[in-house]
């Protein structure tokens, strides 16, 4: 007789596996050290996930419902210095808050998407979209104008991946800071005025 399918363990199993893997990396850990390390079997979690980038993908999917609104439920911004200021909060959550062991998983899986046939390639684009759609509203919020604002949030997007990345391998962060506060008031917030042409 099978097992019955205990909901409750299943996401005790997610909540411990997200922090093992921002701790020991997605690409270095196998199923069978994740177990270890869960205190549970290889074959339990092929039981409840199938595979490892099931489980990811669960662990990942689960982290962002509780991370990234849908564009829908934004707090836009009513000024400038407002936007300015979330994006400082943002990336203090980013790179010492609640969302660093997330992002750190969320960056390997992006790097591994990019492989052929990956099984992150559909997660990693929905995910872009939907931080360059909740971006670009915050933007539009502003008065920047639909083209403007695309194309500083793809381009604010990329940056702070890049920006994220040095800041995670740096042997001085502090130097990254610098670097994004500088991004973002010389590039993100930086004019747009009427005149530019849509």
């Amino acid at each position: 007789m099978p097992r019955p399918f205990d909901q409750a363990k299943r996401e005790e199993l997610l909540a411990s596996a997200g922090a093992i893997l921002a701790r020991t990396g997605v690409v270095d850990t196998s199923l069978r050290e994740l177990a270890g390390q869960l205190g549970t079997s290889a074959r339990m979690l092929v039981y409840y996930f199938g595979t490892k980038e099931n489980l990811m993908l669960e662990v990942l999917n689960r982290q962002q419902r509780a991370a990234i609104p849908a564009t829908e439920e934004l707090d836009l911004p009513d000024s400038v210095a407002a936007h300015r200021q979330w994006c400082f909060e943002d990336w203090h959550a980013c790179t010492r808050g609640e969302r660093r062991d997330s992002l750190r998983i969320v960056l390997q899986i992006f790097g591994a998407a990019c492989g052929v046939d990956s099984p992150y390639r559909e997660y990693t684009w929905d995910t872009l979209s939907l931080l360059t759609r909740n971006s670009k509203a915050r933007l539009l919020a502003l008065g920047m104008p639909d083209h403007v604002a695309e194309t500083r949030s793809r381009i604010a997007l990329a940056t702070f991946q890049g920006l994220i990345i040095e800041y995670f391998t740096a042997p001085d962060p502090a130097f990254v800071d610098g670097t994004f506060g500088r991004f973002v008031d010389e590039f993100l917030l930086a004019p747009f005025g009427a005149d530019v042409e849509s």
